[in-house]
């Protein structure tokens, strides 16, 4: 019963989650307990990460604060894309509603993920602000998290470096994100220091939204 017991508590958290960026729940459906399933908002652009692979393939040009919620697991496939392209977030399966007190348990996707959490140190909502830093290199590049840094770095064999060691270099904080030249300044600004190891000198939500709403004037102005 463990999993259903975790299914209906991701079930009454989504529920909650009324937000325009945040996908609509509709419901909860099932034939019997093993075929339980959460009914969503249908996005007809899929998610984000599918798009940007998308790109890149054709050599394409190059609101969180609402809830007290830790998403934990902010990455490219967990934004997904309606018929309009607006974003929405999906997946609060690992969520956790946000406490005075700092977490430490290690979830989430690891190339999308703070190197607080890699650490196994305790960690706040500046985790999820590391990992839409990672996102914001993704829109820039349209590549994977440190994919460069993989191509870069290969050994005698021409092998690529393995996740494990890009994890434990980004943890250190000598390896980080991309964003290309041609990326307007502010935007890659805010995503760098999105990005910093030290989760103090990262921005707060509300923070990035300001900056990127400025930076999106300045840009269509």
């Amino acid at each position: 019963m463990a999993h259903v017991n975790n299914f209906l508590s991701e079930a009454k958290l989504t529920a909650s989650m009324d937000y325009p960026r945040i996908v609509h729940f509709i419901g909860v459906a099932w034939d019997s307990l093993s075929d339980l399933c959460v009914v969503m908002e249908y996005m007809e652009g899929g998610d984000l990460r599918t798009l940007l692979t998308g790109y890149e393939a054709s050599n394409h040009p190059v609101g969180i604060n609402h809830e007290k919620v830790i998403h934990r697991d902010l990455k490219s496939c967990n934004i997904l894309l309606n018929h309009a392209m607006e974003a929405k977030v999906i997946d609060f399966g690992i969520s956790r509603e946000r406490m005075d007190q700092t977490m430490t348990a290690g979830v989430g996707t690891s190339l999308w993920m703070a190197p607080e959490v890699m650490l196994g140190e305790k960690y706040d909502d500046k985790a999820d602000m590391f990992s839409f830093g990672v996102v914001l290199s993704e829109l820039d590049v349209h590549a994977l998290p440190y994919a460069q840094a993989k191509e870069n770095n290969r050994d005698p064999n021409g092998r690529r470096m393995p996740d494990a060691i890009i994890l434990q270099q980004v943890a250190m904080g000598r390896i980080s994100v991309a964003f290309s030249e041609s990326n307007p300044m502010s935007i890659a600004e805010l995503g760098k220091a999105c990005v910093s190891v030290d989760p103090s000198l990262r921005p707060t939500a509300a923070e990035a939204l300001y900056k990127l709403q400025v930076a999106l004037a300045q840009e269509l102005a």
